[in-house]
């Protein structure tokens, strides 16, 4: 159930923004050794955004998984700058990523919980 959610002050035309949407699906699966099948992705891009009161390319990142351990989040966030650097020109200095570990009994799917 990993969802994985970018917001960006950049803007970018609709066949940009649904090839990040596939890169960024298979990334996250390649990320979290998960099936792709159970990933879900989202753009938000042309955010109103500041960071250092600089209008930069910049990025704010939630990873939501079951399983996340504080332990794994430093190797987590450097794979996931890295990603925004090269697929959004957003320096890892200019995004903030967040990390939700998800108590599966509290996440809903197909009339269920995981």
């Amino acid at each position: 159930m990993p969802y994985l959610k970018i917001e960006t002050n950049k803007s970018l035309d609709e066949a940009a923004v649904q090839a990040l949407l596939k890169k960024s699906s298979l990334f996250t699966a390649t990320l979290l050794n998960k099936p792709e099948k159970w990933i879900m992705v989202s753009i938000y891009q042309g955010v109103a955004m500041m960071f250092d009161g600089s209008a930069e390319p910049a990025a704010y990142v939630e990873l939501k998984s079951i399983s996340l351990t504080p332990e794994s989040c430093a190797a987590l966030s450097k794979s996931l700058c890295e990603f925004l650097k090269t697929e959004l020109g957003v320096s890892p200095e200019r995004a903030y990523v967040e990390f939700w570990n998800i108590n599966g009994k509290m996440f809903g799917w197909n009339g269920g919980t995981f």
